[in-house]
């Protein structure tokens, strides 16, 4: 399967300097990263979740997984046709300046739009949750590390699937040396 590269909107940031400008750059972020939060909207308030998440290049989509019952799968669950954003991001070390209007951040972003829904069949969630598994777990192995995935459990887990239509990058880091870049836990 050809992979699927989503939109880049990078190029939309309004601090240019921070926009990334390398295709491969993003995917491999998702690939790194391994918390993001999940923005959903009930009504009119944003309801945001914080979860574990896998990407798969081939499909562009990010899959994250929960209960079945609570207020993000009744949001999903409830819309015609329900839109989400994602964002996962990495800090760094603080950076000082004369003024503190100018202080700073090393970080990293990404920020992914798209539509999003469950997935249904019991073998398409197992793939995922095998993903996960060896996303967040790999030196375990099936079978004889813990036991295979029931079909109970998996029915009872709620898998779902935000294709991503677009997405943006940015990143802020100073040369390691940097002087006056700092850890906040050594001076605390």
């Amino acid at each position: 399967m050809a992979e699927h590269t989503p939109e880049d909107i990078s190029d939309s940031i309004r601090y240019h300097g921070k926009a990334i400008d390398d295709p491969a750059w993003i995917p491999e972020f998702l690939d790194d990263q391994e918390v993001g939060v999940l923005g959903l909207v009930d009504d009119d308030t944003p309801h945001l979740v914080t979860q574990l998440f896998v990407y798969d290049a081939e499909a562009g989509c990010i899959f994250l997984h929960g209960a079945r019952a609570g207020r993000a799968h009744d949001l999903v669950k409830n819309d015609e046709q329900p839109r989400a954003s994602f964002t996962t991001s990495e800090k760094g070390r603080y950076i000082p300046a004369d003024e503190p209007v100018n202080f700073t951040v090393e970080y990293s972003s990404v920020v992914a739009y798209g539509s999003i829904d469950f997935l249904t069949g019991r073998e398409e969630k197992r793939g995922v949750l095998e993903q996960f598994m060896e996303k967040f777990a790999p030196q375990l192995t099936a079978g004889e590390d813990y036991e295979q995935m029931s079909e109970e459990s998996i029915d009872r887990t709620a898998v779902y699937r935000l294709d991503v239509d677009s997405w943006s990058g940015k990143k802020g880091w100073k040369e390691p040396s940097h002087p006056d870049a700092y850890d906040l836990d050594a001076v605390q």
